[in-house]
């Protein structure tokens, strides 16, 4: 005799089986959203890659030509100006500003306005770009003089003389950003992504074309040509693709506009530590021998190449489906997703750092050992690159969580945090650099960022009301460990290694590479399996999938 449920049973058991479908589509939903963030990332790792290959050439097409002088000394000082009329407007926070206020018109289904609220944006930030440039034009000797105090006369006049050639391609920049921003918003990142490969490719054909007779300018022009080009005239094009609709406005009382206001503001005011640490290296490198400003270039470069590839590619990728589970008022899939990209960072960009730090001199030798740079240039890049790599984690990190909290509406924290670690900071650069020269440059913009993206971690999670923080932690600790034990090992026999190949030659130096960084990496992963890592296996299978999928797919073509 069938047992009959009594209305409430009934409706317990409707209730549960309605529970476990929730569930179950909020994790198809996350997974799905996993694998777009998965599928972006790629797209910008291949160009981030591409660019920071690209970056490194450029850099390198610097030292082949020029070498490590006073005269590239005052090629990179001369960034600073054009980098802060960049910042004062903002420029490059354009993307992530205004991806919130397009991502929320856009799941209101009111597209249109998003597009009245772009055109009122570009006509305001276009206008208020001129007039920055135009000053910093004006009065660029008289900047130049507090930015770079250290510099000789002949110096000076050479950093003011690039200065001007180069500041009028912050326009093309805060268009790129404006620009890129409905694109990503619309999921479209290819267009965006050829836009750093154009601007290094000019950099460059300027350094080839034109070093041999107008010497570094050469270089100069290749930044404002690639500028145009890339970050301007693709991007429109780009942005006709997604459908945009422009007309020049200036309805500075519209609400989307002041909602972009309120989200630009502490970022324009702020001296956020992210931004200033080329400044202040700068700044205090003027001082120190000539060619300190260019080493530290050089290895910052060189740090900045998986720095980008794994880092900048998952935040660009991460962010504008951040800002569309934040405007849809998901939270816990918000703090999954969050979750996911942080372990995704630590476990490939901890063990990279580790292994620069151990495979340091080599890896410089390799990449400029057919340039203008002699034996202690490149000592001084690699024992700089050492102390760069430090804090490798931590710009990676920050890139995320400070997007983490630009994509909940909330620019006024990390601008404020950054603020004062800035200035809490500066006595620290100058202790170090008393002591150290330009490694106490290094080590202090590493230990900066550190601290200032643990203060970023903890302050997000806090806001999201995340409360498996704890687990990442420990996450991180693991994956600490592991590293450190290969990178140490790495370290050793590289050291051993040293002593029967010639390590200062290019193919020595590329067998030195490649043979410590695959027994690194080896022992990097027995050491995550050991402790039991889960993540770890979990990529390894999608990656076999992946190709699996792909092997099917030749097969049946």
């Amino acid at each position: 005799m069938p047992i009959r449920q009594s209305k409430s049973a009934r409706t317990f058991t409707r209730g549960s089986e309605s529970d476990t479908i929730v569930r179950k589509m909020e994790r198809q939903t996350t997974s799905a959203l996993g694998r777009k963030i998965a599928q972006s990332t790629g797209i910008v790792m291949a160009s981030v890659l591409l660019s920071r290959v690209l970056g490194f050439f450029r850099e390198w097409t610097v030292a082949h030509k020029i070498g490590a002088t006073a005269v590239t000394d005052s090629y990179y000082a001369a960034f600073t100006l054009p980098d802060f009329v960049n910042y004062l407007v903002a420029a490059g926070s354009l993307a992530v500003t205004f991806i919130p206020v397009f991502s929320k018109y856009l799941a209101d289904d009111d597209e249109d306005e998003g597009w009245r609220v772009f055109s009122i944006v570009t006509t305001f930030m276009g206008l208020l770009l001129l007039v920055f440039v135009g000053l910093a034009e004006v009065y660029a000797q008289h900047v130049v003089s507090l930015l770079a105090p250290g510099f000789g006369p002949e110096e000076k006049a050479r950093v003011v003389f690039l200065t001007r050639v180069m500041l009028p391609a912050q326009f093309f920049f805060c268009m790129h950003g404006l620009l890129a921003a409905v694109q990503y918003a619309k999921g479209r990142f290819a267009v965006p992504q050829l836009a750093p490969l154009v601007y290094n490719t000019f950099i460059i054909l300027g350094g080839v074309l034109l070093a041999s007779r107008i010497g570094i300018t050469g270089f100069a022009v290749g930044v404002l040509a690639g500028a145009f080009v890339g970050n301007f005239m693709l991007q429109i094009y780009g942005a006709v693709r997604v459908g945009a609709k422009f007309t020049p406005s200036l309805n500075l009382r519209h609400p989307g506009f002041i909602m972009f206001v309120k989200l630009a503001i502490p970022i324009m005011l702020a001296l956020s530590l992210s931004f200033t640490d080329d400044w202040v290296i700068r700044w205090f490198g003027s001082y120190l021998q000539p060619a300190s400003i260019t080493w530290l270039t050089y290895a910052k470069t060189l740090m900045r190449v998986p720095l980008g590839i794994v880092g900048q590619a998952i935040g660009v990728a991460a962010f504008p489906v951040l800002a569309h589970l934040y405007s849809e008022g998901r939270l816990d899939e918000m703090n999954r997703m969050l979750h996911n990209t942080m372990k995704g960072l630590i476990l490939m960009l901890v063990p990279i750092a580790a292994l620069t730090m151990a495979e340091s001199r080599p890896l410089v030798h390799l990449v400029f050992s057919h340039t203008r740079l002699r034996e202690p240039d490149l000592n001084a890049t690699a024992a700089t690159l050492v102390l760069f790599s430090l804090g490798m984690f931590g710009w990676g990190a920050q890139n995320i969580l400070s997007r983490g909290f630009y994509a909940t509406r909330d620019t006024i924290t990390p601008a404020v945090v950054g603020t004062a670690m800035t200035f809490a900071t500066l006595p620290l650069y100058w202790l170090f650099v008393r002591h150290a020269q330009h490694l106490g440059l290094a080590l202090a913009s590493s230990v900066g960022i550190t601290v200032y993206t643990i203060l970023l971690f903890v302050l997000l999670f806090r806001r999201t009301r995340d409360r498996q923080a704890g687990e990442l932690l420990w996450f991180a600790a693991k994956i600490m460990l592991a590293s450190a034990v290969g990178g140490t090992a790495s370290w050793k026999f590289s050291n051993w290694l040293g002593a029967h190949i010639a390590w200062r030659t290019m193919h020595g130096a590329f067998v030195d590479v490649c043979i410590v960084s695959s027994v690194g990496i080896a022992l990097t992963a027995l050491c995550i399996w050991i402790l039991r890592v889960p993540e770890l296996t979990m990529y390894v299978r999608r990656i076999y999938r992946g190709r699996t999928r792909v092997a099917a797919g030749d097969a049946s073509s």
